[in-house]
């Protein structure tokens, strides 16, 4: 019982920056996917500049040592992924 209490709370405590990276992602996904292919390049700068922006932050406000660097970039990875699926979802769902 106390695993799974663990793994909700460590669950929970990534929504915050999940949804501040949905932001950027739902920018960059409705550019690929409303505008077409010439909108590839701006698409990649709002991501780029999206993601790179919030995760610099954090290195900056958490991290210390190489360890803290290396898993605060993995679980930004993470959560850029969950961030991207959803903006997917919800630019497919709003296209329709």
């Amino acid at each position: 019982m106390e695993t799974l209490l663990g793994f909700t709370i460590e669950a929970l405590r990534l929504i915050p920056l999940i949804l501040a990276f949905y932001i950027p992602a739902l920018m960059g996904v409705a550019l690929i996917r409303e505008r077409g292919e010439g909108y590839r390049f701006k698409a990649a700068l709002v991501f780029l500049a999206g993601f790179g922006g919030i995760v610099t932050l954090q290195l900056l406000l958490r991290s210390v040592s190489t360890l803290q660097i290396l898993e605060t970039i993995g679980l930004s990875l993470v959560q850029i992924a969950v961030a991207l699926l959803c903006a997917g979802l919800t630019v497919y769902k709003l296209a329709d």
